[in-house]
């Protein structure tokens, strides 16, 4: 535990809720407290992400000459180290860039600088990587027209097989004898003349499914959601409910990232450098999730030892 202060300015109140939960007000916008690494790391966070237009900055014990570290956010003091001390530097208004940082600072400071900046330069699509698992897995995403399992209806469902030769793809779309309500319609894009000329039978299709999935690990975003869709649906039709063993990525991120405000699969998205936008269709969002579970700390470690 070290001693831990943070200080901001023209933050929301929400944020300012949020960081009373851990440190105490000592005055408007300086909180202290004695926190763990790692939540001091997971609260830092959750600033920069909850500050919006605000400044903030933090400072904490730490075992360097000085005995302590800094950090600041849309201030325009940063932090910058001068032979593993940290120093206070303000650049001038012209000066943006690392090629413009004056010597005498360390080229450890230059190529923070330098990384910093291409970070916010980079923009592309994340591009999906081809990770050999050790393990092969299905990753599962559906859509229904409403949250209901016993209410309501799946009308698109698609599946991932990843294994160490390829990742092989399920999709279908699932007729529907009732009218699908108007924000599914503009939520997904899918309507009723669409599940008419391209849907299938839900028996078909579920027996097409059980017969990809086979008894391989189910991985998905909110992954219980969806089971007990299929579960309800298998029901529906006199078949066996899927007893595949699931790994929820949800539950995952929520222990790695504890301070995000949003943990819907748009939010979250972002946090791990995916910046896809999530079209609320099965085959797009399942792809999506594919990624997300190649970056969530602790996926393949949890995915390889209970499988042995």
């Amino acid at each position: 535990m070290a001693m831990t202060v943070i200080t901001i300015t023209n933050a929301p109140m929400s944020l300012r809720g949020d960081l009373t939960k851990w440190m105490q007000e000592i005055a408007t916008g300086v909180y202290i407290g004695n926190l763990s690494s790692r939540v001091r790391e997971e609260l830092w966070e959750r600033v920069i992400q909850s500050v919006g237009r605000g400044q903030a900055t933090i400072s904490y014990a730490t075992n360097n000459e000085l005995g302590y570290q800094f950090a600041t956010h849309r201030t325009k003091q940063t932090n910058v180290s001068f032979d593993g001390i940290p120093l206070v530097m303000i650049p001038r208004e012209e000066s943006h860039l690392a090629d413009n940082l004056k010597s005498g600072f360390s080229n450890q400071s230059k190529f923070r600088r330098a990384r910093k900046y291409a970070i916010r330069r980079r923009r592309e699509p994340t591009p999906i990587k081809r990770q050999t698992p050790n393990t092969p897995y299905i990753v599962l995403d559906i859509e229904t027209d409403g949250i209901d399992p016993s209410k309501n209806n799946i009308i698109e469902i698609a599946a991932l097989r990843v294994d160490s030769s390829d990742t092989e793809e399920f999709h279908c779309l699932i007729r529907n004898e009732h009218e699908l309500p108007d924000e599914i319609v503009k939520l997904t894009g899918i309507t009723d003349q669409i599940l008419a000329s391209e849907g299938r039978d839900i028996a078909e299709v579920l027996s097409d499914f059980m017969q990809f999935i086979q008894d391989l690990p189910l991985v998905g975003y909110n992954v219980h959601f969806d089971i007990d869709f299929i579960n309800q649906e298998l029901h529906r039709i006199n078949k066996n409910a899927i007893n595949n063993r699931k790994i929820d990525l949800l539950g995952l991120v929520k222990k790695e990232k504890m301070f995000l405000k949003s943990y819907k699969l748009a939010d979250v998205l972002p946090v791990y450098g995916i910046v896809e936008e999530v079209k609320h269709r099965a085959l797009q969002d399942a792809r999506l999730t594919y990624i997300l579970s190649t970056k969530v700390n602790g996926f393949r470690s949890l995915l390889d030892r209970k499988s042995r």
